[in-house]
């Protein structure tokens, strides 16, 4: 599948996102439908190489969905593959300063197997509904 990528301007320091970003309890707050999330590695969790469960509540239906930290450039970038059951993705984010704030871009890579082809042509959609919904949830939490 194609990379989807977004954006927004908000009005916090790369610093201020970055350290929103790199705390679990965060994730709770601006990832659409996630219903709980527990660091399942040692150490920080925003660590190259953690780990972490979670579950999504997608109309009832509570997915179980798996996340490991794959990039993290202090204040400027990261990133993270997952695992919902057959369907793969890598996401993340890249902050780059501005002179009125940080510009937040938000990407993702939704990768299907085996049944779940099926829905491949929904996909895109999909992918860029949850994008959307990220960023201004993420932009609501940070207050800007």
């Amino acid at each position: 599948m194609e990379k989807i990528e977004t954006g927004i301007m908000v009005s916090k320091s790369v610093e201020e996102i970055f350290a929103f970003l790199s705390k679990r309890e965060s994730h709770l707050n601006f990832i659409p439908r996630m219903v709980s999330l527990t660091q399942t590695s040692q150490g920080d969790f925003a660590q190259i190489g953690g780990t972490s469960e979670g579950v999504l509540n997608y109309f009832g239906i509570k997915i179980p969905v798996k996340y490991e930290i794959i990039e993290n450039e202090p204040n400027q970038k990261l990133a993270m593959n997952g695992w919902m059951g057959p369907v793969t993705f890598k996401d993340g984010y890249v902050l780059s300063k501005q002179n009125d704030g940080t510009e937040v871009k938000f990407w993702l890579e939704l990768n299907l197997s085996g049944w779940t082809r099926i829905f491949a042509s929904f996909t895109g959609l999909v992918g860029k509904v949850h994008a959307w919904e990220t960023l201004r949830n993420l932009k609501r939490e940070l207050g800007g």
